[in-house]
């Protein structure tokens, strides 16, 4: 019964991520076409902007798939209701709190790396992506209890139906409102995946009250360890994008912005599509740690060598299709975009390698490893895109993001190996190396 939920659940998280991704193509390709990319980079820069205030969240969505699936293998049903009460409770005040106050700060911010013709259209959506914000950071720990109950497939289906519904609130809106008509969607898909997710997860947890009230200072007390390096390890994620992009903005333009994130979202997709099955493992070794904890490490071996199977051949039919990419989506060959995406696409692919390890900590409950990778990745991206951007621009910056995601990565992979006595030749599997080797040389 265990294999067969995961594998269910592995199944529903790829189905997403291509459902995602082809939703993501058509909406990019849109507002290319209706808001130019300009306006799209400024949408961006904004998103990114607002998502640093998610430092408020105390790294409560991700201790909500621990601490979830612990309880559950131990049959305590009404400590998993307090869980999720508890967390709601503290990120749903303390989030919004944080956003209010943050507020003028993001605005100051946004008028220092935005060109003056510009900001007032970037003020105008300001609100709104607060607001969207906040109902995603609410989302996502309901979402973390789906997760912890290995019912990934529910949240796939959710994720999925709430792209569609911004496709077609996009296609409706933004034609009459421009950019103002993007972020009006944004808001009302969130509203709308918020409200599915609590009622799907009360489905599960019948004892969850419609609104939650209980919060537990014991529970609280038990989670907040773990989820201080958790929010560590967000805090240092969440920095990566605005950061670059701040960088791009400054040393380049607000169209290479534009072209950046299309890149970006593309290449991380394919990130996610890949690794959609080593995240679906976190709760599952959560509970093997609680009653079987010797097969954790032939766990983990058994998903590294699939990874790494597949990630040299998807990672370089990507990078060999960018130009048909770049026609078929910008609707001409952007050589922007093209350059970026291949350098994003050598980066992410090295960051793949450490997502065995990086997950299988996350279930464990070790995460001090994940949070200097991150942290080591968080400063090689400042340090070296500044350098790298005085010197080369645009390219430079993206350069500088390709090279942090590589090395910070490997303090993830390399280190897990050396804890746990694992040989260091399983990070080149032989099952692996001609494949490995033919993709490098074509």
């Amino acid at each position: 019964m265990e294999k067969r939920r995961i594998l269910i659940n592995s199944v529903m998280s790829v189905i997403q991520i291509v459902v995602v991704s082809v939703v993501l193509f058509f909406l990019y390709r849109f507002l290319l076409g209706t808001i130019g990319a300009e306006h799209f980079g400024i949408w961006s820069l904004v998103l990114a902007a607002t998502a640093v205030t998610q430092i408020a969240d105390l790294g409560l969505s991700g201790g909500v798939v621990k601490f979830v699936a612990k309880y559950i293998a131990r049959e305590d049903d009404q400590s998993v209701s307090e869980i999720i009460q508890t967390a709601v409770l503290t990120i749903g005040l303390t989030v919004g709190a944080v956003l209010i106050i943050a507020y003028p700060l993001i605005k100051w911010i946004l008028s220092l790396i935005m060109p003056s013709e510009q900001f007032p259209l970037a003020l105008s959506i300001l609100p709104f992506a607060f607001l969207a914000l906040w109902l995603c950071v609410i989302t996502s720990l309901f979402q973390s209890g789906l997760d912890g109950y290995q019912r990934f497939d529910i949240r796939s289906a959710l994720l999925m139906s709430g792209a569609l519904l911004h496709l077609l609130l996009c296609f409706w809106l933004v034609p009459k409102y421009g950019l103002l008509g993007l972020a009006y969607a944004k808001v009302i898909q969130n509203a709308s995946v918020l409200t599915a997710s609590w009622f799907m997860l009360r489905r599960l947890i019948p004892s969850l009250p419609i609104i939650p009230l209980k919060w537990s200072r014991a529970l609280f007390k038990e989670m907040i360890g773990y989820c201080i390096n958790f929010q560590i390890i967000s805090i240092a994620s969440m920095l990566y994008d605005p950061i670059t992009k701040a960088l791009l903005s400054k040393f380049g333009n607000l169209s290479m912005v534009g072209y950046y994130q299309m890149a970006s979202k593309m290449i991380q997709k394919l990130h996610a599509l890949i690794i959609a099955a080593n995240q679906v493992l976190v709760p599952a070794i959560a509970g093997l740690k609680e009653k079987i904890p010797e097969k954790i490490q032939q766990v983990y071996l058994a998903s590294y060598r699939l990874l790494f199977y597949l990630v040299f051949p998807l990672y370089s039919f990507v990078i060999i299709s960018l130009p048909l990419i770049s026609k078929l989506w910008v609707g001409y060959y952007e050589r922007t975009f093209v350059v970026y995406a291949a350098l994003l696409s050598v980066g992410w692919l090295l960051n793949t390698l450490a997502s065995p390890a990086y997950h299988a900590n996350l279930g464990i409950g070790k995460l001090r490893w994940n949070v200097a990778g991150m942290l080591v990745t968080a400063l090689l991206n400042v340090v070296l895109g500044i350098v790298l951007g005085v010197l080369y621009q645009g390219l430079g910056v993206v350069i500088a993001w390709m090279l942090s995601l590589a090395l910070g990565s490997s303090v993830i992979y390399v280190s897990y190996h050396i804890h746990h006595k694992i040989p260091f030749g399983e990070l080149f599997p032989k099952s692996s190396r001609m494949n490995t080797a033919s993709c490098i040389l074509g």
